[in-house]
């Protein structure tokens, strides 16, 4: 067999992609990418801005989510030591969503101009056994191409090009939770697109998930639950649904007060955390009137790491209830994740001193799932 005919043999992973390409390049001249397509991961801290868009309006928060069952006030740190799975396996599942984005070039027009995006989403849930081993429970992936909607008729040329596939065309400037106004770079909103739907897919395996969860059985979800899809679904029972979502990066410019009177403390965020000890938590405040309960934990000895910050995550609940979270509860999700610190992927992640392991398998599957950049640098070419 010669080489030419060994070429045509080989197969395109993204065939349905470079077709979209030709067609749009057929509508509108096109400057591609240099090496045709460049990876682009978003912003770095992109968890601690979402963080922030999530808490915009609530710079303080003064009002303490949760009611010891002796009554009175909550103390500012509490001890949680690690609950083993032996004594109480009350995280089984594990949630966590990842994404790729390829900036492929820029859609140029007589009156408009527009980035074209490739992204890779997806989302997977672990489940682990007594035995502590892990299988992997549900798993979806899509894929993703992201253009601003400045004309009706481009729009749909390449509508009718990805209608017979599995692939999502999304406008850039069709604004969601996160994106805000469309002034600013496109190219920076094309990522964060792809990864909004990247949230979308996180809360429909979570949603699959509910009939598998219950008191004994609690999901942790990598990130932030105050999105507006997660939170509808966690708050349409009247009790607190059993996911906990676990942030590693969060919003650092909050404040808080603890206690009443004169006698009241005003503390900054790092204030807060640098007098948190070792498998200690703070007290769980309310956001949004209560609707959601946070506090904060430490996984990991302060002399460990660089500032106070490291080694603590945030955690939260969804809370219907519209009432104070027994401390009871609180502590027993505290301490079943300070158990799970261990084992770490120490240099493997810049954010390994807050990870939970599985929360890191998870991940680690979604990614390898996605094409590689080799793959989609060779198989997304402009005709």
């Amino acid at each position: 067999m010669n080489h030419e005919a060994r070429t045509r043999k080989v197969h395109n992973p993204l065939i349905a992609i470079t077709d979209i390409l030709a067609q749009a390049a057929q509508e509108v001249d096109v400057l591609s990418a240099s090496g045709q397509s460049t990876i682009d991961d978003g912003h770095p801290d992109a968890e601690e801005r979402e963080d922030a868009i999530l808490a915009a309006g609530e710079p303080v928060y003064d009002t303490l989510w949760e009611a010891p069952e002796s009554g009175g006030t909550p103390p500012l740190y509490t001890p949680c030591p690690a609950l083993s799975r032996d004594e109480d396996h009350l995280f089984r599942y594990f949630m966590d969503g990842s994404f790729r984005a390829y900036f492929l070039g820029t859609l140029l027009a007589q009156q408009w101009d527009s980035p074209l995006t490739f992204g890779q989403i997806g989302a997977c849930v672990l489940r682990r056994r007594d035995d502590g081993s892990v299988e992997r429970e549900l798993m979806y992936s899509r894929q993703i191409l992201a253009v601003a909607k400045h004309s009706n008729e481009f729009w749909e040329a390449l509508q009718n090009r990805t209608t017979s596939t599995d692939i999502l065309l999304v406008d850039i400037m069709d604004r969601d939770e996160l994106s805000g106004d469309m002034q600013g770079d496109l190219r920076e909103k094309a990522t964060g697109k792809v990864r909004w739907w990247m949230h979308l897919l996180e809360a429909q395996v979570i949603k699959e998930c509910l009939t598998r969860l219950g008191d004994k059985c609690w999901l942790v979800a990598d990130g932030s639950l105050r999105f507006s899809p997660l939170q509808e679904m966690l708050s349409e029972g009247k009790q607190v649904a059993p996911v906990l979502g676990v942030a590693k990066s969060f919003r650092r410019d909050v404040r808080f007060r603890y206690g009443r009177g004169p006698r009241a403390q005003n503390l900054t965020l790092y204030r807060l955390l640098a007098e948190l000890p070792f498998a200690y938590r703070t007290a769980a405040f309310g956001a949004l009137n209560g609707k959601v309960v946070f506090w904060y934990v430490r996984l990991r000895e302060q002399g460990q790491m660089e500032y106070p910050l490291m080694g603590v995550i945030k955690a939260e609940v969804i809370n219907p209830t519209g009432k104070a979270l027994p401390s009871a509860l609180i502590d027993r999700l505290s301490r079943a994740l300070v158990a799970e610190r261990s084992v770490t992927p120490h240099g493997l992640d810049r954010r390994w001193h807050a990870h939970l392991y599985p929360i890191f398998l998870a991940e680690t599957a979604i990614k390898g799932s996605f094409y590689s950049a080799e793959v989609v640098r060779s198989a997304l070419l402009w005709r």
